[in-house]
């Protein structure tokens, strides 16, 4: 049975250097490069940097394109159906490529790891942090690079970002660690983050979700992530930062009406700082938003999670996206808006 790849179920955010789609799809350098100036197949845009980043779609389409050659098919030849069945699908985005294997693609959808998933994550893990902890950038992105070739962004951000955040704490905790190249590293990955985050589309209709950090929380890796993974989930997000001011986050809330307000929490005392602005935020008149929270804390001292007048979302940014996607249904949306 022939599959089709639908280009549409594709990222276009900009992740990958080419080091990392060659290593994705076994093409050369020079092939790709070659390919890219006769046919303009795809168009990898420019990191801050000058480096050409690619996209799930643009990887998506190469291995599409290799795949005819491998076949049979002159490259020319593989070009002119590609642009083919573009100009007759209604929009690029609706395109739907067959796959002369049979076999589909894959997709960012979320699947658990597999056992050599979770070696290679290790493998990854010790690499980020060695080039992390030496002040060894062009090795921490090229690890980086590696890592959104062979996995999706979640399992990326949860299984190598995360641990090697956890692992750089505990070394800072037991003594073992500078607080210069605890900064450094910790800076670096938000950076890295925040980047992603502005790269990723954001749609304009409802539901409005809005993510920060609990009053008195610095540590923002944790909703920073979580913001980038609603948005690739198809949800309007605008990532507040950290250390939320409680009065003035309340009349912002009036004001706009998200449909949701989400919180991180990493240390005990923030947590806790989360319950007087979780009441507030309760006792607004409707429609009210739907208050969500998560964080290392609440991961730690279980009992916290009954104090605070929301819904837990669970251990995991991961984890709390399913559970939004289940609140969201039971709760009506609004029209279109413009926040």
């Amino acid at each position: 049975m022939v599959t089709t790849i639908r280009l549409n179920e594709y990222s276009t955010t900009p992740l990958y250097n080419i080091k990392a789609v060659v290593q994705s799809t076994s093409i050369s350098p020079s092939t790709l490069r070659a390919w890219e100036r006769r046919y303009n197949m795809c168009q990898p845009q420019r990191s801050e940097s000058g480096y050409r980043l690619y996209s799930d779609r643009d990887v998506a389409i190469i291995r599409w394109l290799k795949a005819q050659v491998d076949a049979g098919m002159s490259i020319s030849q593989a070009v002119s159906w590609l642009q083919s069945i573009i100009e007759q699908s209604p929009s690029d985005e609706q395109a739907a490529l067959p796959d002369p294997n049979g076999r589909v693609l894959e997709t960012p959808s979320i699947v658990a790891p597999t056992r050599l998933d979770l070696e290679n994550f290790a493998n990854l893990q010790e690499q980020l942090l060695y080039a992390l902890l030496n002040y060894q950038e062009d090795e921490a992105e090229a690890t980086l690079a590696r890592s959104f070739a062979l996995y999706p962004v979640e399992h990326v951000g949860e299984h190598i970002i995360m641990q090697v955040l956890v692992e750089i704490g505990e070394r800072w905790h037991r003594g073992e660690l500078s607080i210069t190249r605890e900064h450094y590293a910790t800076n670096y990955l938000i950076q890295r983050l925040a980047a992603i985050l502005r790269a990723v589309p954001n749609v304009t209709t409802r539901p409005l979700i809005w993510v920060g950090c609990a009053p008195g929380e610095l540590h923002e890796i944790g909703a920073l992530l979580l913001s980038i993974y609603l948005r690739r989930a198809g949800y309007t997000v605008r990532y507040l930062g950290q250390n939320l001011s409680a009065d003035d986050l309340v009349e912002e809330v009036r004001a706009v009406r998200p449909d949701m307000v989400l919180f991180s929490a990493t240390t005990i005392d923030a947590a806790k700082n989360l319950r007087p602005l979780c009441e507030l935020l309760a006792s607004i008149e409707s429609p009210r938003p739907i208050i969500g929270y998560g964080g290392r804390a609440f991961n730690v001292r279980p009992e916290l999670r009954n104090e605070i007048a929301g819904v837990y979302l669970g251990e995991t940014a991961v984890e709390a996206v399913e559970g939004i996607r289940e609140l969201l249904s039971e709760h009506p949306r609004r029209g279109v808006h413009n926040s």
